[in-house]
């Protein structure tokens, strides 16, 4: 099962090492981890996507939240929040096929970043997890020459 860890730390070298350092030593893979400065520029804001067990989770969490430069840190399940990842796709364009394309990603909010001397695309999509695996999916009849993918940013929303 996907969990999203979302903590925030002190903004001193090492602390992401240390902290990625930290699922890799006790075995767990990481499906993604992002980082970025706050508004506070001290504190950096980590978001992890991680699989394991629900038990296995609470674990992990505890055990990140005892460790130095850890300001705060929490799972993201059962809790308000904003979550986006970026999906960049180079997808074949025939001629013949480009209005049909185009009308997609005009009805699927996704921008057309280029278009390539090869006959490809480029398009962008933002949203949700699941967003970015249905148009994924949906782009496949056309022929995926290149994907790259981030993993999700999160915020928990203002209440």
């Amino acid at each position: 099962m996907e969990h999203i860890i979302v903590a925030k730390v002190e903004n001193k070298p090492g602390v992401v090492s240390r902290i990625s350092g930290f699922f890799t030593r006790r075995g767990y893979n990481l499906e993604s981890f992002t980082t970025s400065t706050t508004e506070t520029p001290e504190i950096y804001h980590l978001t992890f996507k991680v699989k394991c067990e629900p038990d296995d989770i609470t674990l992990l969490v505890n055990q990140l939240g005892r460790l130095e430069d850890v300001i705060e840190v929490y799972e993201t399940s059962g809790i308000s929040t904003v979550t986006r990842e970026i999906m960049i796709i180079k997808i074949k364009c025939p001629p013949e096929k480009n209005i049909e394309i185009v009308q997609i990603c005009q009805m699927l909010d996704i921008k057309i970043l280029g278009r390539g001397d090869d006959g490809s695309v480029t398009i962008e999509v933002v949203g949700s997890g699941q967003k970015l695996d249905d148009i994924k999916k949906q782009l496949e009849v056309y022929g995926i020459k290149k994907i790259v993918r981030s993993g999700p940013i999160c915020v928990d929303k203002m209440t």
